[in-house]
């Protein structure tokens, strides 16, 4: 069946509508304030070139211009998203081609919004269009003559989104006029494409990040402060929320991957923007390499819908654009959908000056050579929002008409990646056994694939697979099922080629990170069983934390132990200060009624408080609690009661949005340092954690108060005299936790004596996002809990070596191993300048306490078994520490 008659539409009506796609897109460029560059009919062309309202049943719709009192596009103009949001409303109230859905309210408490876009008669019939989308991407049990029949009656949906980076503003505003157009024009053109596709119309990702961008832009008009928001344009993650869509920590993702699991779209368009010089538009085909989990019938419909768009701008004579260089399609952190059926296609468009004012040069803007993949340079020296409102607006247009002409095609590929995923025949399955060490880390995972769409079952016996004996309770996922990849790409090993930028040069950038194999992550056995075995299984439903036993009361002569093993086990740390009940932690190894518990346990004595908070706490997070009959004799400390924990927030800072996100999850007692802090420390902060990005510069000079609101004093320089105060505050006895660049800012402080083992040059040494290996020192109190083997996040950090030792004392908590191979997971060159280099130290410095990591121990929340180095560091260093008998007695 042929592409035309598949999508039932006439050969006669296929011609005349591509036609006039070319013959509209071409006159965008003669009216640039047109609402798109696809074609519209011109006889219906009224307000600044936008399609006249459409009177319908349920009311007129005003156009954008008319709605908002400006154009969209228009230079300096932001529409905001509290007059956004009605807007969709009304459209949605007035126009029987939309469907406007609140999915559910953000961080911050703004709408999450969603458009339905389809004929009436596709609105009218969408339960069973999405019914029909399910059976074809999950076809056990369906035959190929029925999988033809649903691709014959169904329809493909092309879901869109904009606006979660928010500083990339266009393609929220141009997602303005799709939603009006598509509400409104009579035309073939825009009725074919209704009739034959449903579209998911997400106009902003991140309102959160739009709230703060555009009314900051808005609010600082005519003043001579900067038009940026200065900060993470959400609560915690900023740019990084895109890289969220494997851990699926924030509520914005999980909305969207509802969404995604919900109708089962073929097609993800994420719209971002990029930097003044890029391409004007970048599109797919993406660069090497692709994950092999990506199935290849998705990687190909990927490359026809870049390349349409590319066709489509180029026919309407927009030149500039680009495909097949920065980005890849590796990283599943930020490409859910591909493991779920949808192609993922990335448009990336450049940006304007200052948000929405012209970028105008003294020569044509961006390359000017050709090339295959760069056919035609962009010739005007200026580039506006309009211009990216239109660009933007031309591929997505081309988008949609590449799916929508071959609609059959589209459904029934659907049916053929569900085949390839449940017919697998090898590996078979995944095998995560039960009662591992710690089961915060298994129910972590489990919830992220529970989310993430694929089945999990239970053994309900005790079986053996590959040779290798499994008690009941085990989980198993067997990679005959649609969204196996999913499963297999975050549970096995990354294995990301050599690629160079040529024979002998430089590595060729990944765009992201390299590795994601979260049992190294998050710390839990996951077994690749390749061949098949048969046991008794139960599906789950949700998941649920272990069954702990209940906690008997501790005699008056004993205690409540928990053990570190579990990075869980913080939150019932955090839980325990906030309750005031006070906390000890073992310093050495110990037995009690013939178990052997790890040095760093916990303890806490006995009371009816301490028995019903860790009681509900064991339960909650299925981290078991034991009674001790007496407190061993050993050293240990008592934590400090209610532990003020400082976090340094450079403005526009990820790494610690990712830290006050996990310090929230688990209840920690922190704050963010503020300039006005620095006079008095000591007297807000028991421990300060200076994460990855936080400079010397940052703290000293901050943000200039020429630029930016009185509001923003916080983050304002505090100069050499905070600089010094922060030193004064660790000699003084106060507790400081560093990590990637943050330790380099930490040496420059108090001169410690380390230097970088590695070599400068990226063909030498290059580790873009890979887990390496390490050797940590668990009976060092920063490392209690720690596995002795525990792999560790390395994305461009430093590794070091000790060029003395009696500047500060100075001990050792975690290194690279002296010899072998130092990947565990991801790429990395000349790992060898590893060999024997030191990572984890930890300084007397003064009456004060240092940590410093050379790797990111927290980076975006990924790499959360190490991370327990950081809860150990900052409750460590503030703490009391006691003798055998002053700990026998638990401080008494």
């Amino acid at each position: 069946m042929t592409s035309s008659e598949s999508s039932r539409l006439s050969r006669r009506t296929l011609l005349r509508t591509t036609a006039a796609a070319g013959a509209g897109a071409a006159a965008t460029v003669i009216h640039p304030g047109a609402a798109s560059a696809a074609p519209a009919t011109p006889e219906a062309v009224t307000d600044h070139g936008q399609p006249s309202a459409r009177t319908q049943k349920k009311g007129a719709i005003p156009t954008p211009a008319e709605y908002f009192g400006t154009p969209i596009g228009t230079d300096g103009f932001l529409a905001q998203w509290d007059k956004m949001v009605p807007y969709f409303q009304l459209i949605g109230a007035r126009s029987d081609r939309v469907t406007y859905e609140e999915i559910g309210k953000t961080t911050r408490g703004y709408p999450y919004v969603l458009l339905t876009i389809s004929s009436p008669k596709n609105l009218a019939n969408l339960d069973k269009l999405v019914a029909t989308n399910a059976k074809l991407a999950d076809p056990r049990g369906l035959s190929e003559a029925e999988a033809k029949k649903l691709a014959t009656a169904g329809k493909p949906f092309y879901y869109v989104q904009a606006g979660i980076h928010s500083t990339e503003v266009g393609n929220s505003q141009a997602a303005i006029e799709w939603a009006y157009r598509l509400a409104t024009e009579q035309s073939d053109y825009i009725e074919n494409i209704l009739d034959n596709l449903v579209i998911l119309l997400q106009p902003c990702q991140n309102p959160d990040g739009i709230v703060l961008v555009n009314d900051y832009f808005a609010a600082t008009a005519g003043t001579s402060y900067a038009r940026t928001y200065p900060d993470l344009y959400n609560k915690y993650t900023g740019h990084d929320d895109n890289r969220d869509w494997i851990m699926l920590t924030q509520i914005e993702s999980k909305y969207n991957v509802a969404i995604l699991n919900k109708y089962r779209p073929q097609v993800f368009q994420d719209s971002h923007g990029a930097s003044t010089g890029s391409p004007r538009l970048f599109t797919p085909p993406y660069l090497s390499p692709y994950d092999p989990n990506i199935d290849t019938v998705l990687v190909q419909q990927t490359d026809t819908v870049g390349l349409a768009m590319q066709r489509g701008m180029t026919a309407a004579g927009m030149k500039g654009n680009g495909w097949g260089s920065e980005y890849d399609y590796w990283s599943p952190s930020r490409q859910y959908c591909v493991y779920h059926g949808s192609a993922r296609i990335l448009t990336e468009a450049a940006a304007a000056s200052n948000l929405a004012y012209p970028q105008v040069g003294t020569k044509p803007l961006g390359q000017q050579t050709t090339d295959i993949n760069f056919i035609e340079p962009y010739d005007s020296t200026t580039w506006t929002l309009r211009n990216i409102v239109d660009w933007v607006s031309q591929a997505f247009y081309s988008g949609l008409e590449t799916v929508a002409y071959d609609n059959y095609n589209w459904l029934y590929n659907s049916y053929r990646v569900g085949v390839k995923a449940v017919t697998r025949t090898s590996p078979y399955a995944y095998v995560i056994p039960a009662g591992q060490r710690d089961p915060q880390a298994v129910h972590d995972a489990l919830e992220i694939f529970h989310l993430g769409a694929v089945e999990i079952r239970q053994a309900q016996v005790a079986f053996s697979a590959d040779g290798k004996q499994y008690p009941a309770g085990s989980y198993i996922i067997f990679l005959q099922q649609p969204y196996a990849g999913f499963a297999k790409t975050l549970l096995e090993v990354q294995d990301y080629p050599q690629l160079l930028q040529y024979p002998g040069g430089p590595p060729q950038q990944p765009y992201d990170t390299t590795a994601q194999t979260l049992p190294m992550l998050l710390g839990f056995e996951a077994d690749l069983i390749t061949t098949s075995f048969s046991t008794s299984t139960k599906l789950l439903s949700s998941i649920k934390p272990p069954a702990v036993a209940t906690l008997s009361a501790a005699p008056s002569t004993g205690a409540y132990a928990i053990g570190p093993e579990s990075y869980g086990v913080f939150r019932i740390v955090a839980a325990l200060q906030k309750q005031n009940i006070p906390t000890f932690r073992a310093a050495a190894q110990f037995t009690d009624n013939g178990r052997t518990f790890p040095a760093g346990t916990f303890l806490v004595p006995p009371s009816p408080a301490a028995r019903q908070l860790l009681q509900a706490q064991s339960k909650t997070t299925g981290i078991p609690v034991s009674t001790l009959r007496a407190v061993p004799a050993v050293a240990g400390v008592q934590l400090k009661p209610g532990t003020r924990i400082g976090l340094i927030k450079p403005p526009d800072n990820m790494p610690s949005g990712w830290l006050m996100w996990t310090f929230e999850q688990y209840g920690v007692d922190y704050s963010v340092v503020e300039a006005g802090d620095y006079a008095d420390l000591a007297g807000k902060y028991d421990a300060i954690i200076m994460p990855e990005g936080v400079s010397k510069n940052s703290i000293t000079n901050g943000l200039n108060p020429k630029n930016y609101p009185p509001d923003w004093a916080w983050a304002f320089g505090v100069g050499t005299t905070g600089w010094n105060q922060l030193h004064d505050f660790v000699t003084g006895g106060g507790t400081l936790v560093t990590y990637g660049s943050g330790t380099a800012t930490a040496k420059s402080l108090f001169t410690l004596p380390i230097t970088s083992a590695l070599p400068s040059s990226d063909s030498d040494f290059y580790c873009p996002g890979s887990l390496l290996s390490q050797e940590f020192d668990p009976n060092h109190p920063v490392a209690w809990g720690v596995p002795a083997d525990n792999p560790v996040w390395f994305v461009s950090d430093d590794a070091y070596r000790l060029s003395g030792t009696s500047t500060y004392p100075v001990e050792v908590v975690a290194k690279y191993p002296d010899t072998g191979d130092q990947l565990r997971s991801g790429w990395l060159i000349g790992g060898e300048s590893l060999n024997g280099a030191v990572n984890g130290l930890s300084w007397t410095i003064g009456d004060g306490y240092v940590v410093t990591f050379g790797n990111e121990i927290g980076f975006r929340t990924w790499n959360r078994s190490e991370q327990r180095v950081l809860f150990n560091a900052a409750y460590y260093g503030p703490s009391t520490k006691l003798t055998e008998d002053q700990f026998r007695r638990l401080g008494k």
